[in-house]
């Protein structure tokens, strides 16, 4: 008979294997991409980026359960392991939250308006840091880990070189976005669908 601890180990491969394909990866780093492009070359229009960005966040998680299912099929973990995805999604949308409150006066200002040797972007960018760090110990996720640091690196740099706001965004973005393209590619090549005709 199988031990608690082996089913456990189960369990856990299999949770991870319905988060290894980078699709919430691929949509985080598109999004930062998106928000510091528009900061870029149309600032006035950064609040609308940042909205369009916030009401696909449903139509995305459900594609994506989609997407997974069909692949490694649905599966029902134990109450123990859904409550602690609950409490990561409920940590994941009060951090977004919190992050929207402090974020949305920086990101409406100008290089004009400001005479700080750090800009906003920059401390955007440093909160998400922050932020991805908070989430790595709640997903047990050490990529999480790499995006901080980028994060990190791409803001300092941005206070030194950047002309414009939305720099570290758009390359941390884009750095993100292609992590999530190769999980999605190993994803694919690892788990075919299995509702194929």
């Amino acid at each position: 008979m199988t031990d608690a601890p082996e089913l456990k180990g189960l369990e856990q491969r299999a949770y991870g294997a319905t988060y290894s394909d980078g699709i919430l990866d691929m949509f985080v780093g598109l999004s930062l991409a998106l928000i510091g492009a528009v900061w870029i070359v149309f600032p006035d229009y950064l609040s609308g980026a940042t909205a369009l960005v916030a009401v696909s966040i449903s139509p995305m998680v459900t594609r994506r359960r989609r997407f997974v299912e069909a692949r490694v099929g649905y599966v029902r973990f134990t109450e123990p392991r859904r409550r602690r995805e609950r409490r990561i999604y409920t940590a994941a949308g009060f951090l977004f939250g919190a992050f929207m409150l402090i974020a949305r006066p920086l990101g409406s200002l100008q290089p004009e308006d400001i005479d700080w040797a750090v800009g906003p972007d920059s401390l955007v960018a440093w909160l998400l840091a922050l932020i991805a760090v908070a989430l790595s110990f709640f997903v047990e996720g050490k990529r999480l880990l790499a995006y901080a640091a980028i994060l990190t690196i791409s803001g300092a740099a941005a206070v030194e070189t950047a002309t414009r706001f939305g720099w570290p965004l758009l390359v941390s973005g884009a750095f993100i976005l292609a992590v999530g393209l190769a999980m999605l590619r190993q994803f694919i090549n690892r788990y075919p669908r299995t509702d194929k005709p």
